[in-house]
């Protein structure tokens, strides 16, 4: 199991975590001096680096026989989602004082949109590889 781990989509997420702070951070101009806005883009760096990690985990357990390319992303994506809905909540709950209402639907379609993208910018890349290497092979093989 831990073999199928990929560090990079871990990675990737932290950065997709601190975009979506950043950008929440931005919307909502709720960060008074620059030492905040980095806590507050670190902190989303942090749960979007959980995210990553859970992500993994799941994705590694799923037998290889059932991860069909489509219905690994639809997963990840599903599990992205729900994940980052459950830490927004948490925050909106029981971290920040003056997280309205409308702050946390603005922060949700934030994040909504930018995981929906970012994973339809993985799958198009792995599709363009995949599309790559079936040709390489399809011209490797006419030459032998």
């Amino acid at each position: 199991m831990l073999d199928r781990i990929d560090i990079k989509n871990i990675l990737f997420s932290f950065v997709i975590g601190t975009i979506i702070g950043l950008f929440a951070q931005i919307v909502l101009n709720s960060v008074p001096d620059m030492k905040s806005l980095l806590k507050c883009v670190l902190i989303s760096g942090i749960v979007g680096l959980l995210v990553g990690t859970v992500i993994t985990f799941i994705m590694a357990i799923i037998p290889v026989k059932s991860a069909k390319p489509s219905s690994y992303f639809i997963i990840n994506n599903l599990i992205a989602l729900f994940i980052t809905l459950v830490a927004i909540l948490l925050l909106y709950f029981y971290g920040v004082e003056n997280f309205t209402g409308t702050d946390l639907v603005i922060v949700l379609i934030i994040a909504i949109v930018i995981i929906i993208a970012a994973n339809i910018i993985e799958y198009y890349k792995y599709k363009r590889t995949n599309k790559k290497l079936i040709e390489y092979i399809e011209k490797k093989n006419k030459l032998k």
